[in-house]
C-alpha cells in the first residue's frame, strides 16, 4: 500500500529530525534529497518539502542552486543557542514563580544523561501550557540537538550533573532553580568553542 503525501512528508521529516539531532549528518555536508528519498522508499518531493520545513526552522541551510546543507555551528552560534534556551526557561520560571519543577517519578527517565535533562526541561515547559513557549523551546532544543550529543566529548561529569538536577526536582525553590538553570547553561556557554570543535571535527578535546 502506497504512503499518502502527508504521511510521506511526516516520515521524511521525522527521519531527518532524528538524524540531525543525533549527529548522523555531518555539519556542512550536503543532503541529497534524491538519495535520501531512495533510502526511505519515498519520492523526492516530500523529502524536499521536509528539508524546506527544516530550513525554515534553522536546522538546515538552503543554498541557492546548490541544495540543502547541514548547518555548521561556530562557537558563537553554540553559545547563543544555549543563551536562548536559558532565556526561554527563565521566562517560564518568571511565569511559574512559586511553582515547583515536575517530580522525577512523573517523568520518563532515560539512562543517557543528555536525554534525561532534555526530557526534564521539555516536560517542565510543556506543563506550562503555553503553545508559543513550547514551540519556541522545542525549536531551540532541536537546533542544539547535535551539540548536546557531543557534550560527553567535552564534559566527563554529565551523569552526576543530571542526577543532581533530578534530585532537586519536585523540591527545589525558585532561587535554587534559577541558580541551577544558570549553572547548567553557563558552563556550556563557557565551553562553546570546545563544543563547536567537537561537533565539527568529531574528536575529543
Amino acid at each position: 500500500m502506497s504512503m499518502g503525501r502527508d504521511d510521506a512528508f511526516e516520515a521524511a521529516l521525522g527521519v531527518l529530525r532524528t538524524r540531525l539531532r543525533d549527529g548522523h549528518l555531518p555539519p556542512g555536508s550536503r543532503i541529497a534529497a534524491s538519495r535520501l528519498a531512495a533510502s526511505l522508499h519515498l519520492s523526492a518531493t516530500p523529502v524536499r518539502e521536509a528539508l524546506s520545513r527544516l530550513a525554515g526552522e534553522g536546522l538546515v541551510e538552503e543554498r541557492r542552486r546548490q541544495g540543502f546543507f547541514v548547518r555548521t555551528l561556530s562557537g558563537v552560534d553554540v553559545a547563543d543557542l544555549y543563551r536562548m534556551a536559558l532565556a526561554q526557561l527563565l521566562i517560564l520560571s518568571g511565569r511559574d514563580r512559586g511553582r515547583r519543577l515536575p517530580a522525577p517519578e512523573a517523568l520518563a527517565r532515560p539512562t543517557d544523561p543528555v536525554q534525561a535533562t532534555e526530557a526534564f526541561f521539555l516536560a517542565w515547559v510543556a506543563a506550562a501550557g503555553s503553545r508559543a513557549l513550547v514551540e519556541t523551546y522545542r525549536t531551540t532544543v532541536a537546533q542544539l540537538g547535535p551539540v548536546r550529543r557531543v557534550e560527553p566529548l567535552v564534559f566527563d561529569d554529565l551523569a552526576a550533573e543530571s542526577a543532581e538536577l533530578m534530585s532537586q526536582a519536585g523540591a527545589v525553590e525558585m532561587p535554587d532553580l534559577l541558580q541551577a538553570l544558570r549553572k547548567f547553561h553557563g558552563r556550556r556557554i563557557q565551553a562553546a568553542d570546545r563544543l563547536s570543535a567537537a561537533l565539527n571535527a568529531g574528536r575529543k578535546i
